[in-house]
């Protein structure tokens, strides 16, 4: 039974790692998405933009609809730097960079397992590895409240993808 406990941490932070890779992977494109419409409105409203001279300036509504777009592109563009987009999208992508990595490793684990037949010393020290990088991972989040809504989502996920019938025990 102490094998089994055992895998079953394997097992657990595996479907843990998966989680997270992706959990920071949804985070990632929300912010990537986030700061290239704000790269794109900038870019839109800047003064030499071929989109002011051809499509808004030529009439009076347009004239309109351009003064508030510069408005709105004066706002995002003093906002933007607050905002640190790109300290963020570093951030999410070395958090999501480690999850793959622990996630393979623990996959490894799980295969060296299956392979053996047994829950091997050598698998153990693997996972004593593993659990070392989590650590490291655990201890310096990008966020510090998580997203329940997609949490929630993405576990069912996560449990659809790994069902507990799919995960193999060694016999003892």
């Amino acid at each position: 039974m102490g094998n089994n406990n055992a895998i079953w941490d394997i097992y657990d932070n595996y479907r843990s790692a998966r989680l997270n890779v992706k959990y920071y992977c949804c985070r990632l494109v929300f912010y990537e998405k986030w700061n290239f419409a704000f790269e794109i409105l900038i870019a839109i409203a800047a003064p030499s933009s071929v989109i002011s001279g051809v499509l808004f300036l030529q009439t009076q509504s347009g004239l309109a609809v351009w003064k508030f777009i510069s408005a709105v592109a004066a706002i995002v563009g003093f906002l933007k730097p607050f905002l640190k987009f790109g300290h963020k999208i570093k951030f999410y992508e070395q958090t999501l960079s480690g999850y793959r990595a622990l996630e393979y490793d623990l996959y490894e684990i799980i295969l060296k397992i299956r392979d053996e037949g047994t829950y091997s010393a050598s698998s153990k020290k693997m996972f004593e590895a593993a659990m070392k990088k989590k650590k490291v991972l655990v201890t310096n989040p990008p966020e510090n409240t998580p997203n329940e809504k997609l949490v929630a989502k993405l576990t069912e996920e996560v449990n659809q993808e790994i069902p507990t019938e799919s995960l193999y025990f060694p016999e003892e």
